[in-house]
């Protein structure tokens, strides 16, 4: 097994992937899969692996200057003989020709660019072929599926000398049969956008249930957000606002919300519905919020008390108080609370329904099981802390 370096992905495949294999990233104009497969680059480079990079997207030196922006600097790997980088970019739109030793003379010619490819692997005694980006050359073909069966053709003669192959598509750029066709020869396919890693196809089976790792953009390139976002420091980080007064948190949109803010409305459910209605309203309200979430965290505990640990750490990271585990048993768990968002005082009903619904659902979709909750104690009815008890639905 050849470890990735992202410590959750790896852990999605039991230590890494199969020596031999090649990877996929799908994305879309926003080219999170691009930067995720440089970020695995680097880390198996920094693994003592060496690389044949080949860029067809822009030029060698912006390229780098690109990566710098995440993190990923090269040069000590060009420099080492470890990283090689061949340029496929400079000769595909110009009129002169520009000759070097890493410049691809004509690299619209498919039969020559595959070869000089294969030679370079062998005689640089390359692990590894990067192609950046497989998009560019498609869009340039006056027959796609020519081009297509180049690319099968390649992938599957590195694989067959022993090598791996990173490669990465755009699902904005190419046909859905097309990219299905490109795709046939890779082992492992990662669909990244829009704020998930997905894994689509693996050569061995996921060891978790999820195959989905929810992330941010960050300067140090893609961060799963599970870790991330359990210290105020590292959400202050990711808080940012854009011209048009829209607030984020990486890919999500928040909004300060203040106590005595939420309070009213807490009040305005009991006073509306009624104790028993608005208990029902605020704790499927929970349910809501945390639909998900259960799932999400599978993919990184195989632990229940982990789980509801981590989930706690989250909650006073954010600000919502203090949540402490006081038993987990066959068909029980038992939580309590202090400061509990809102904090509020003098109350007649249960204030915080909603975080029994929240910890219920997410009971619920880690164990697979239907789990119920109720606060039992409350700090806003004068107890010295709040107390919930969750049990398994017989």
């Amino acid at each position: 097994m050849i470890p990735l370096g992202m410590e959750r992905l790896d852990e999605m495949f039991g230590g890494g992937i199969e020596e031999g294999s090649s990877v996929a990233f799908i994305g879309s104009i926003c080219r999170d899969n691009i930067i995720l497969m440089h970020q695995l680059v680097s880390n198996v480079l920094n693994a003592g692996y060496r690389v044949l990079l080949v860029e067809f997207r822009q030029s060698v030196d912006v390229l780098r200057k690109e990566l710098l922006h995440y993190n990923i600097d090269y040069s000590p790997f060009v420099e080492t003989g470890m990283l090689r980088i061949l340029d496929g970019f400079s000769n595909l739109y110009g009129v002169e020709r520009i000759q070097g030793v890493n410049v691809l003379s004509n690299p619209l010619d498919l039969g020559i660019t595959s070869a000089v490819i294969r030679d370079t692997m062998v005689s640089g005694d390359f692990d590894f072929l990067v192609i950046d980006d497989l998009n560019v050359l498609y869009t340039l073909q006056s027959n796609p599926k020519t081009y297509l069966r180049a690319i099968v053709r390649l992938v599957n003669s590195i694989k067959s000398r022993g090598f791996q192959t990173f490669g990465a598509f755009s699902e904005d750029v190419f046909e859905g049969s097309d990219l299905t066709a490109g795709l046939m020869p890779f082992d492992y396919v990662l669909d990244v956008r829009e704020g998930y890693i997905t894994v689509r196809r693996s050569l061995q089976p996921m060891k978790i249930a999820v195959p989905r790792i929810p992330y941010v953009k960050t300067e140090r390139g893609l961060e799963p957000i599970w870790g991330r976002h359990e210290t105020l420091e590292s959400m202050r980080k990711d808080l940012w606002l854009d011209e048009e007064g829209n607030l984020w948190l990486g890919n999500s949109r928040v909004q300060i919300i203040d106590e005595k803010s939420e309070a009213s409305l807490i009040e305005f459910v009991y006073e509306y519905l009624g104790p028993e209605e608005g208990k029902r309203f605020l704790y499927l309200w929970g349910k809501k919020e945390f639909f998900g979430i259960g799932k999400a965290i599978r993919n990184y505990h195989t632990s229940l008390r982990e789980a509801l640990e981590t989930s706690s750490t989250m909650t006073e990271s954010s600000g919502g108080g203090r949540l402490e585990l006081v038993e987990i048993g066959e068909g029980i768990v038992i939580m309590r609370g202090k400061n509990l968002f809102p904090r509020s005082t003098g109350h007649a009903y249960p204030f915080h329904v909603h975080y029994a619904g929240e910890i219920a659902q997410l009971l619920s979709e880690f164990t697979g099981e239907q789990w119920e909750g109720e606060e039992v104690k409350c700090q806003a009815m004068g107890s010295d802390y709040c107390e919930f008890v969750f049990k398994r639905r017989e």
